[in-house]
């Protein structure tokens, strides 16, 4: 009994953990809410199959990302991006390697031009995306997206972005030219629950979710970019908040009848020692 209520403790305890981090990730853009799930631990007595009595405590099983999308909201920047769809954009990551790159990848789209003409994240992690080939064609290996290499390296000339739902990057440059400054890539996962969850909105690939698939926005089922827009985070106050009294509920109960075993051992040792 003091093991199923132990189990108890430690499952609602972990419950609520998890609530509390959707809780205060409720305004953080492009957030993905998370919930534990739990099984049932099965113990053994004499004369029956090994594992097939009950009541044995609970196990937390996993803890699962929802990857509904949250609402979009209209900002004021043109560099702030939402997927309407599927997807997710892909940043790189310096990996210590010379020459090479990891990838992180992101539904929040908060963006801004870096002093050398990049587009970064928040953590100064490069956009990734496609350069635009001869006939206006997308395609080529992924690379950071720098709209300097399109203004002739030189940032001072760039006047204004407008990027459509394809991802497709135009520059507006000092004279009034447009040209193509990349278009943005988006990756796609065979098991989207097996990303792990780095901090807030940044996943990393593991080999549960496999590895990306990077395809233009807009083509085999990927969503589309809305430019001037983020995505926020799929956060029911209402429901976390609920939930939370319920796992408070669940871990003061077995925490009770945790006490309780406690005090009726102690009684009992008390008894047998006069």
């Amino acid at each position: 009994m003091i093991k199923t209520s132990l189990t108890g403790v430690l499952a609602a305890s972990r419950d609520m953990a998890v609530i509390a981090n959707n809780l205060a990730n409720a305004n953080t853009t492009g957030f993905k809410r998370s919930m534990a799930q739990f099984t049932e631990i099965r113990g053994s007595s004499v004369g029956a199959r090994p594992g097939s009595d009950a009541g044995s405590g609970a196990l937390t099983q996993d803890i699962r990302r929802n990857s509904e999308q949250g609402g979009l909201f209209i900002t004021d920047s043109k560099l702030d991006l939402a997927i309407s769809g599927n997807g997710y954009l892909v940043f790189g990551e310096p990996n210590g390697v010379p020459g090479e790159m990891g990838m992180t990848y992101s539904r929040a789209g908060k963006l801004t031009l870096d002093k050398d003409g990049a587009i970064v994240d928040s953590s100064g992690n490069p956009l990734l995306g496609f350069p635009i080939l001869t006939g206006n064609m997308i395609g080529g290996q992924p690379a950071p997206i720098n709209l300097a290499n399109a203004a002739g390296g030189k940032p001072i000339n760039i006047q204004g972005v407008s990027i459509d739902a394809k991802g497709v990057i135009s520059v507006m440059l000092t004279g009034g030219k447009t040209v193509m400054g990349g278009a943005i890539a988006l990756a796609s996962f065979r098991n989207e629950d097996g990303l792990k969850n780095i901090t807030g909105a940044k996943l990393k690939a593991t080999d549960l979710s496999g590895q990306p698939e990077l395809q233009p926005a807009g083509s085999n089922g990927m969503g589309k970019i809305q430019q001037g827009a983020l995505e926020g985070a799929n956060v029911d106050l209402t429901a976390e908040l609920m939930h939370m009294v319920q796992a408070q509920q669940a871990y003061n109960g077995n925490a009770r009848a945790l006490q309780t075993n406690s005090e009726m051992i102690r009684s009992a040792v008390d008894t047998i020692t006069r």
